[in-house]
């Protein structure tokens, strides 16, 4: 009886803590008002826009070390983009559509679909293949980018 209530204490206590970790990893974005998250979204896709076109230079010059350093850097933070879309996270400063909020499994598929197709472009860069490495980037950001930008992301506006 006694070995039975020891247990129950051990399975209570590591409930208890896994719900506490889990309180505490969700609370850091809910903590964060919409504007600090519209900044970060912002701030990574910034990042993310450096990155793909330094994968498209570095194609250019035939440096596909350089493709699979930034193929990395996006698939790391494409692993980040659904967190930074909570509910009731939009601004006027935001550029994300209603829709990501109205269909968010389809938007985190596309999130998916970015990170597996910059873990694809990475380790295709680091087989040394440039050949398959550009075939790769030839489809990359219809496939990889605007999967998510096309049904989810207000357009630019046009320049010219």
């Amino acid at each position: 009886m006694k070995r039975s209530s020891n247990r129950l204490t051990v399975i209570v206590a590591g409930v208890g803590l896994l719900a506490a970790a889990c309180a505490s990893g969700s609370g850091t974005m809910a903590s964060k008002t919409p504007e600090q998250l519209v900044a970060e979204r912002q701030q990574l896709m910034k990042q993310h826009g450096d990155s793909w076109k330094n994968i498209q230079d570095s194609a250019k010059a035939n440096n596909l070390q350089g493709v699979a350093t930034n193929a990395d850097t996006m698939n790391q933070n494409a692993k980040k983009i659904v967190a930074l879309f909570p509910a009731g996270s939009m601004t006027d400063k935001s550029k994300a559509k209603p829709e990501i909020w109205q269909k968010f499994a389809e938007f985190e598929g596309a999130a998916k679909k970015l990170e597996t197709e910059s873990a694809r472009l990475r380790d295709t860069a680091r087989t040394g293949n440039a050949q398959a490495t550009n075939e790769v980037i030839k489809d990359f950001g219809r496939t990889a980018c605007g999967a998510c930008h096309t049904p989810f992301r207000v357009p630019p506006p046009r320049q010219g």
